[in-house]
């Protein structure tokens, strides 16, 4: 009995030593499984984090670009704008204009933008003469007789820089004591003032289709600087 009862215990004692060496490789094998498991945990936080970092890069790269983009089209803008205030600075210092005749024939001035218009009607009336008596000025486009507060104003401020056209526009004496008798003889004026450059235009067309002989050979007056001679699209009228 005392045989049998060693050879159970012994018996126990061994399962009991296999049950503790399964359980401990058991354990061992969980261990590692979640050691593996938090190996690949921190992996993959590394590549998060990695990716995360090269997309920040990434990100700022391209606004730095689009920055530097952004900034070189402002300055072309910049430039371009200044080379266009530099040429309209340019064009607006001289007026180029050209008078036109009663008889379609015109001839051309340059004057400093800054001028008077006072100065340029002293530089018809020097060309002209006495040919048409008193006379005043106008533009056709749009239509506008400049008055007596005009002549004060500079060619800048009346919108005839750098270039523009202007009529003369004869005063006879007749439509001048007209308006100092009264309402009538306005009337008169008015319609001469809205006439006149219709009967202008009917005899530069006349000058075109039927063209007057050529006038004899005149000595030709010597032509200061920065103007050119009375001429016509045509040829030169005479009346």
């Amino acid at each position: 009995m005392e045989r049998r009862k060693q050879g159970k215990d012994m018996l126990d004692f061994k399962k009991r030593q296999e049950d503790d060496k399964a359980r401990r490789l058991m354990e061992e094998r969980n261990r590692e499984r979640a050691e593996e498991k938090a190996a690949r945990e921190r992996v993959k936080q590394q590549i998060a984090l990695d990716r995360a970092d090269r997309a920040a890069r990434y990100a700022q790269s391209q606004e730095e670009v689009q920055a530097a983009k952004q900034a070189q089209l402002q300055a072309r803008q910049a430039e371009q704008e200044a080379r266009k205030e530099a040429v309209a600075r340019e064009r607006s210092a001289i007026a180029r204009i050209q008078f036109r005749l009663p008889d379609g024939s015109f001839f051309t001035n340059q004057f400093p933008s800054e001028s008077r218009l006072r100065e340029a009607r002293q530089f018809a009336v020097q060309e002209v003469g006495n040919r048409y008596g008193n006379f005043s000025l106008a533009t056709m486009f749009p239509r506008h007789e400049f008055t007596g507060e005009d002549l004060d104003k500079t060619l800048l401020e009346l919108e005839l820089a750098p270039s523009a056209s202007i009529v003369l526009l004869p005063q006879s004496s007749r439509a001048a004591n007209s308006v100092v008798q009264g309402t009538g003889g306005g009337v008169w004026a008015m319609l001469g003032t809205i006439l006149y450059p219709l009967l202008a235009v009917w005899r530069f067309l006349s000058g075109l289709l039927f063209p007057s002989p050529p006038p004899p050979a005149r000595a030709a007056a010597g032509s200061g600087p920065g103007r050119s001679q009375p001429g016509t699209s045509g040829g030169q009228q005479n009346r």
